[in-house]
């Protein structure tokens, strides 16, 4: 049985965004103009949502990544060290401002985003070698994609010298990233980045759970499919699937963040997939009862709490 580690080191290399959410009745189509019914601004990206995921869950979470040099930026840091992550990774560029993302959700939780990259695309090689004993002595690695590929690429380089654990989570879809040969050990995508991702679709993939692996080099491929069962593909098994919690959500903005932060924790504190997919699920579902990206995400508490009240359903 593998050891259980406890408060693993969780390294997140990824992007931070000032979120500005803007709530209507439903999404606009193209063309049309669309009463907002509240405008609110938060904190948001991906890397910076799963790093609070990955802390709020129980790990020692440090940021890697780049800010403006603005109140944005200087407000993003100092809201990451309350939290209790290290920020020692995190650089700030004097010419480009803080990433940003402009979010429209609906009255049913479903949502829109375009988001400007910002300080996101500056993060660059430099920045990765000078936090490379972060990411060689952390026990898992987690990226997504608003950051340029070549840095993530370069992270899973050095996570894999150093036998560290690395999940990506490959998000917003680059198709680069198939051909690109990037070192990962498991891969978190919804059913639309699966389907890119292995040029199949969920019907061949759950049909042939033997050989999604192989597809990609990985040892697992886990598929998020919103409130319906988690998929697991793991290298040598049969497929599996974990039900999520049955909630009413209000806002689904960040909850694959929160799921991909919560998984990384349990991954690295050595629980089964079907373990970590169980807990992430529930802090990936529960995230969506909160209106805002970050302040959505639940703690270990609270996650724990839920799996407790409800038995969580698996098949095989």
């Amino acid at each position: 049985m593998q050891q259980k580690i406890v408060s693993p080191s969780i390294v997140i290399v990824g992007s931070m965004n000032l979120d500005h959410t803007f709530s209507t009745p439903r999404i606009p189509q193209p063309g049309e103009t669309v009463q907002a019914t509240r405008v609110t601004t938060s904190r948001g990206g991906k890397g910076g949502n799963a790093a609070i995921a990955a802390r709020r869950a129980g790990g020692r979470v440090a940021m890697i990544g780049c800010l403006g040099d603005d109140d944005a930026g200087r407000h993003y840091r100092s809201h990451l060290q309350r939290e209790g992550i290290n920020t020692d990774g995190v650089v700030i560029s004097q010419q480009i401002p803080t990433g940003a993302a402009f979010i429209t959700v609906d009255d049913v939780g479903e949502n829109t985003i375009v988001v400007h990259s910002g300080a996101n695309a500056c993060v660059g090689l430099s920045d990765i070698d000078a936090s490379a004993t972060a990411i060689a002595t952390a026990d898992l690695l987690l990226m997504q994609f608003e950051i340029p590929l070549e840095v993530v690429a370069q992270s899973a380089d050095i996570a894999r010298k150093f036998n560290v654990v690395v999940i990506i989570n490959p998000s917003p879809w680059n198709d680069l990233f198939r051909e690109s040969k990037i070192h990962v050990d498991i891969i978190i995508v919804n059913e639309t980045e699966a389907m890119n991702l292995t040029q199949q679709s969920i019907e061949w993939l759950r049909e042939n759970p033997l050989s999604v692996c192989d597809l990609f080099c990985c040892s697992a491929i886990v598929v998020t499919r919103g409130n319906r069962s988690t998929l697991i593909f793991q290298r040598g098994q049969m497929l599996q699937e974990v039900m999520p919690p049955t909630v009413v959500p209000r806002d689904t903005v960040g909850a694959g963040d929160a799921f991909a932060g919560a998984f990384a924790v349990k991954v690295a504190e050595g629980d089964s997939l079907l373990e970590a997919v169980a807990f992430a699920n529930t802090a990936g579902a529960l995230s969506t009862l909160v209106c805002g990206a970050q302040s959505a995400i639940p703690t270990r508490h609270e996650i724990l709490a839920r799996l407790m009240s409800k038995e969580i359903g698996t098949k095989e």
